[in-house]
């Protein structure tokens, strides 16, 4: 076996590659990869059923567009306030129709549900099911394949005027179990933090839960929900004394905000070396996720296995995700 393959985290992926290639019965090819996937076929008539997180949704319109042959460029939103990937017009505007009504991102918790009742044959999320959606699965007899493809990070935001730059691992537990209530406590000025949450079963929240306060228990706070992965963004532009969290590609690529800056936690920044490295404690993982008995000979499949291979990790890469390799 090649040296490459014996750090931690391609060992992951090798191993991940080998679930999928025995699922799919596949021969195994000379560097244990999927071989090279042919998704000329795929046309708007037969192009999947999918659905994601709202984080995910320009990788999801940029795979269509390299796929269907169709230009494409980052633009501002035209139904909020996010810049995403959008098709071109200029040259087959069927075609970019198609992706402009069908390559909807409902959110983590919705692409899940449609995923388990069969709305949706594939989506890209950023994470893994919570325990609702795990039962929620099992109540319908429903198994789930999910699979890493790209990297991303789960960060903290404040407003740009806050002097604070950095967050210890406690400092943010205790914020959030209401141990600490004023900035000066952890360096900041003497004001009392505004800590802002997200809705239940959203992908952020279900990131803090599981990633950050774990088997602590986050004080009831309801005034500092926010409904959306804008709420954050626009909320903490204007309160200099709030905090929140979202993910890195939704912040960095979708909601770039002079007014707003990202805090390092242990120290350590979020940005693309720390991130690939996964020097930055929150680093996270982006997954492709099917139903255990999606037809392997299905467009669902094939596409599956195409974004696990060189080709679909460069398109990952060139949409400003880290590829998972």
């Amino acid at each position: 076996m090649n040296p490459r393959f014996y750090s931690l985290s391609n060992l992951i992926y090798l191993f991940s590659i080998l679930t999928v290639l025995s699922l799919s019965n596949c021969e195994d090819s000379s560097d244990n990869r999927p071989s090279e996937i042919n998704l000329d076929s795929l046309t708007i008539n037969n192009y999947p059923k999918v659905d994601g997180s709202t984080s995910a949704h320009p990788l999801q319109v940029l795979i269509a567009c390299k796929i269907l042959g169709v230009e494409y460029s980052w633009m501002p939103g035209w139904f909020d306030e996010t810049y995403r990937i959008w098709p071109s017009f200029d040259e087959k505007p069927d075609i970019a129709q198609f992706i402009l009504d069908s390559i909807i991102h409902n959110g983590t918790h919705s692409s899940y549900t449609n995923l388990i009742n069969g709305k949706a044959d594939i989506i890209i999320v950023a994470r893994e099911a919570s325990n609702d959606e795990i039962n929620l699965a099992d109540s319908a007899g429903v198994k789930l394949t999910t699979t890493p493809i790209a990297l991303d990070a789960f960060v903290f935001i404040v407003n740009i005027k806050n002097p604070v730059h950095s967050l210890a691992v406690k400092e943010i537990q205790d914020i959030y179990t209401g141990n600490i209530t004023f900035w000066n406590e952890v360096g900041g000025t003497n004001t009392e933090i505004n800590p802002y949450q997200r809705n239940p079963n959203s992908g952020s929240q279900e990131l803090m839960l599981s990633l950050v306060m774990k088997d602590l228990e986050m004080m009831d706070f309801p005034e500092m929900i926010l409904i959306g992965m804008m709420g954050p963004i626009n909320r903490i532009t204007e309160d200099k004394d709030g905090l929140g969290y979202t993910v890195y590609f939704f912040e960095q690529f979708m909601a770039p905000n002079d007014s707003l800056k990202l805090l390092a936690v242990n120290g350590v920044v979020p940005e693309y070396n720390t991130l690939k490295k996964r020097e930055y404690i929150y680093t996270t993982d982006v997954y492709v996720v099917i139903r255990e008995d999606l037809d392997g000979s299905s467009t669902a499949y094939q596409l599956y296995l195409w974004l696990l291979t060189d080709k679909g990790q460069s398109v990952i890469e060139e949409s400003g995700y880290i590829p998972y390799r």
